[in-house]
């Protein structure tokens, strides 16, 4: 979306984007790590790419950046605990103990918003006309 609009969302749509979807998707891989190494890195890539698009409704990288670090800290609070209420044996390498994945999560988030935001920008500045 190449917008800078996402502070004109209502709040709980702005809740929903920033903190349930990431969360519950979080939740998602968390249980799929589990039971497929492969499906959990599917996850985890389209969640990274989930996170240049949150980042792209923000008018700077700095605001992409804020939002990308509490998306990515509830997507890995979600992970941890889906993965640890399955009691399945992760089929991929976690860190130890698997909470650091929560800040591992929050930093790939900050920068992935980052991302989304200062391409998005750089998308709108070349639309602008010359002159």
């Amino acid at each position: 979306m190449l917008t800078s609009d996402f502070l004109k969302l209502p709040l709980a749509v702005q809740i929903q984007l920033t903190i349930v979807t990431p969360l519950l998707a979080g939740a998602v891989c968390g249980f799929l790590l589990g039971i497929s190494e492969a499906a959990y890195w599917v996850g985890q890539v389209i969640a990274t790419l989930g996170g240049v698009a949150g980042g792209s409704e923000h008018p700077s990288a700095r605001h992409g950046a804020i939002r990308g670090a509490l998306a990515g800290a509830m997507f890995g609070t979600g992970l941890v605990i889906a993965h640890e209420a399955s009691e399945a044996p992760a089929l991929a390498t976690l860190p130890s103990p698997a909470v650091v994945m929560i800040a591992v999560t929050g930093a790939v988030g900050t920068a992935m918003g980052a991302l989304g935001a200062t391409l998005s920008k750089r998308l709108r500045d070349a639309a602008q006309p010359l002159g």
